[in-house]
């Protein structure tokens, strides 16, 4: 049986599909739910959202998440992120 908030989550996500149809749906998992090494875990539909998205080698970063130092940094070679400014609303141009 579908709890009511997931129902809502459902039709919110058919919904984006629906306006959206060239856009990929990317179902994501909370890093913590499968923590153990071996085992099931059971799931529920969340929050459906657009977003833009850029995948690094060791993890998904949403632009919604804002967090650009980050990003640049794990997207810039060394010498690229050590010569941006300090100032974080200076490196937005390069967030892009």
């Amino acid at each position: 049986m579908i709890l009511e908030k997931e129902r809502k989550n459902l039709e919110e996500l058919f919904k984006l599909m629906r306006e959206n149809p060239d856009f990929p749906v990317v179902p994501m998992v909370d890093g913590e739910i499968p923590g153990d090494d071996c085992g099931y875990w059971m799931g529920a539909w969340g929050t459906a959202k657009l977003d833009e998205y850029l995948v690094a080698s060791d993890r998904v970063i949403f632009k919604s998440d804002d967090d650009v130092f980050d990003t640049l940094e794990r997207f810039l070679s060394d010498d690229e992120f050590y010569r941006l400014p300090d100032v974080e609303s200076e490196c937005r141009k390069f967030y892009g």
